[in-house]
């Protein structure tokens, strides 16, 4: 069975079943090791990075679950992803991990477990070997047997997956561990499945002897060992539908859900090693630099005398040397050799302020200073200055060093295969000064088409039953909140769990906002802290009061219009550019046949932009270069276009907070936010969002005539 290398990474990842075509078994995805994928060492350190702070999100949200009391780490989290004595989400994950190509994925039938068509017998087999030895009779009874794989199967939010057994778990007190029990009370072994009902609550296992009817009620092992353990120690008393495991089809969603990430690739290790805790220096250093706030650091001057003061002066020498190799190797093309010798070169300069030989500088802001400390706490995929980071790399690598081999290109500045009036004067002056003229309404400073703009997904682990940290299990008509599990894949051969990888160079719209414009934006909607500090950029005074927004919004969730989050600046301009995004993702996906779901998001907050890119492993056919040639003013005018502002929904939506499945929102798997902080209101003005106390002034949007001019 041939599929894509995106499928076998998640829907036919290790854990998962499947069955063949023409319904010829069942079976169960199990990994297979054909070594590892050779990734760069910055996309390496990615993947690990973003991991880690799923792993440490999930976790956040889970333990929180049942306060003021704790729930257990073994039942949100696999132990593969924290250490069993600190319980801190942090591992040497490339000795746990392995990082693997998805192109071929084993498997084995499963379940085991066989129901006779005639008579209902049931027949379970613990192992593939059991059943080579001893395999299925071809006579039930007194009847020509017809089996068939029972296709029904329990699953928990634990992870855990068992086939449809009449044998129950049980914990043993004196063991203190659980047990299978393989008889009924009346120590018969044999069962039938009465499967006739058309809901799984009615199906009942009969005992042969007795014909007592069992139901199909199967405890977690996992949770009812945690949680006989608990009760043994705290004596809190749990529910049996905490425990109990749910019958589901094998071919429902709830059976499996991958777990995954996405990040642009970047060569250069520094978007991760200059957010190390051991690096806050050096990344104050480079904010500062990057948003031009003021930073009194030592000139080469001051240094050598220091070093000549102290007896190092042939270190300085040392350290020149360093840094002209690296700036020789790179000349060359040696990006690993050059990126190693400015690692060192960083070395031998961090070791003089951290002996004190040299005093370090320091940013002239308290403010951005505390944010560096306090963002080892924030959500990492909101983490403004993570981004920040990302960012200047991402202009420098995939815009600037691309302009020679015309792989990115200014939209005001076109080659011949996005615009056919190059070559001609007249022409191109009227294609110029239509874009320039609709980019100023829009309030973009500039576009870029990228081609070939490297995306990196990888898919990590699944959990069962939910594909979010909370399962609500709905019982008596009660809601209760349950942990979902977070797992690892299953064990390689070699005893590592894999990382399944796929990399894609696809075309992308990188898009720079006008910071005059969101300031007159901001200023309008009340927010006049931009205005107070006209003196510092607006990226300056994002990141200097920028709060954590959550792994999971949580604070602009509400919308039925009882929300009490303030108006803040740093929410205002994420829910600008999120909008701008969304709507960029809808034109694009009108006018050049790509699919909505199709299509990816990035944002910058703190530098007013975002990039919007086809995703998919299939060849780029250069959809949005041919929109561009062929549509590129009736794009950018249908971001202007009110009636494609408006929902079909009509004014239910827009006193619901102005975003909703017929207008402005995408799906939750190609959304960067979960369709949060999302609003057509930025846009074209109207009712203020729903996470807003009510009363609140409405907006004044983004496309307003007003704010074209200071």
């Amino acid at each position: 069975m041939f599929r894509s290398r995106t499928q076998l990474a998640t829907t036919y990842a290790p854990g998962v079943l499947f069955t063949w075509e023409g319904a010829k078994g069942i079976c169960r995805s199990v990994p297979i090791d054909r070594g590892e994928a050779q990734v760069s060492d910055a996309t390496r350190l990615l993947i690990f990075d973003g991991m880690k702070e799923i792993a440490s999100t999930w976790f956040a949200r889970g333990s929180g679950l049942r306060a003021p009391v704790t729930v257990p780490i073994e039942l949100i989290l696999d132990d593969v992803f924290y250490d069993r004595n600190s319980q801190i989400v942090d591992r040497d994950w490339g000795r746990i991990f392995q990082l693997c190509d998805p192109g071929t994925m084993g498997y084995v039938p499963y379940p085991l477990v066989y129901r006779c068509g005639v008579c209902g017998r049931i027949r379970q087999y613990d192992t593939i070997a059991d059943q080579a030895r001893h395999p299925l009779p071809a006579r039930c009874g007194d009847h020509e047997a017809r089996w068939t794989q029972v296709d029904v199967v329990y699953v928990h939010w634990s992870g855990h997956l068992e086939p449809l057994s009449p044998y129950r778990n049980n914990y043993d007190a004196n063991r203190r561990y659980v047990t299978r029990l393989t008889t009924c009370t009346c120590g018969g072994q044999e069962f039938t499945l009465s499967n006739q009902a058309p809901v799984f609550s009615d199906w009942r296992f009969i005992c042969d002897s007795c014909k007592s009817p069992r139901d199909l009620k199967q405890p977690d092992p996992l949770t009812l060992e945690i949680l006989e353990r608990e009760r043994a120690n705290t004596g809190r008393n749990f529910e049996r539908i905490e425990v109990n495991m749910l019958p589901v089809s094998y071919r429902a969603n709830s059976a499996f859900y991958p777990q995954k990430g996405t990040f642009i690739e970047f060569r250069d290790r520094r978007v991760v090693e200059l957010l190390l805790p051991q690096r806050q220096p050096d990344l104050l250093q480079r904010l500062a630099e990057i948003h031009r706030i003021p930073f009194a650091s030592p000139s080469d001057d001051e240094i050598r005398a220091a070093l000549a003061s102290a007896g190092r002066a042939a270190e300085w020498d040392d350290y020149n040397d360093h840094c002209e190799m690296a700036e020789r190797a790179a000349v060359r093309g040696q990006t690993d050799r050059a990126d190693g010798l400015q690692r060192e070169a960083n070395m031998i300069r961090e070791a003089w302020f951290a002996s004190q030989v040299v005093e370090r500088g320091h940013v002239q802001s308290a403010a951005l200073a505390a944010a560096v400390v306090q963002r080892g706490d924030w959500a990492r995929r909101f983490d403004p200055i993570r981004l920040t980071i990302e960012h200047d790399r991402f202009v420098a690598e995939h815009i600037h060093e691309r302009r020679a081999q015309h792989e990115s290109i200014d939209v005001m500045e076109p080659d011949r295969l996005i615009c056919d009036a190059v070559g001609d004067p007249v022409r191109l002056a009227q294609y110029q000064n239509t874009t320039g003229s609709l980019l100023r309404r829009t309030g973009l400073d500039q576009i870029v088409l990228i081609r070939g703009l490297p995306i990196c997904e990888f898919s990590f682990g699944f959990t069962r039953v939910s594909s979010t940290p909370i399962y609500y299990r709905e019982f008596n008509g009660r809601s209760v909140p349950m942990p979902v599990r977070l797992n690892a894949f299953p064990e390689l051969p070699n005893g590592r769990r894999p990382i399944y990888v796929t990399q894609q160079r696809n075309e992308a719209l990188y898009f720079k906002v006008d910071e005059r414009r969101v300031r007159r934006w901001l200023a309008a909607n009340g927010m006049q802290d931009a205005d107070a500090e006209a003196d510092k950029t607006l990226g300056a005074i994002y990141l200097e009061h920028y709060s954590d927004f959550g792994p999971f919004l949580d604070e602009f969730k509400e919308r039925e219009g009882r929300g009490q989050a303030p108006r803040s600046l740093t929410a205002f301009v994420y829910l600008l550019l999120h909008s701008l995004a969304h709507q960029v993702m809808h034109a694009l996906a009108d006018i050049s046949g790509l699919d909505r779901d199709g299509l990816g998001e990035h944002l910058f907050p703190a530098d007013l932009a975002f990039v919007v890119y086809r995703k998919g492993m299939t060849p780029d056919l250069g959809n949005i270069s041919a929109m561009w040639r062929n549509h590129a003013h009736d794009f950018l005018y249908r971001l202007l276009d009110q009636r494609l502002l408006r929902c079909g929904s009509g004014s239910l939506c827009d006193t619901r907070g102005g975003a909703c499945p017929a207008c402005i929102m995408v799906s939750e798997v190609t959304c960067l936010g979960g369709n949060q902080l999302l609003s057509r209101s930025a846009l074209k003005g109207g009712p203020a969002p729903n996470w807003e106390p009510q009363g609140s002034p409405p907006l004044v949007g983004f496309f307003d005539p007003v704010l074209l001019h200071d």
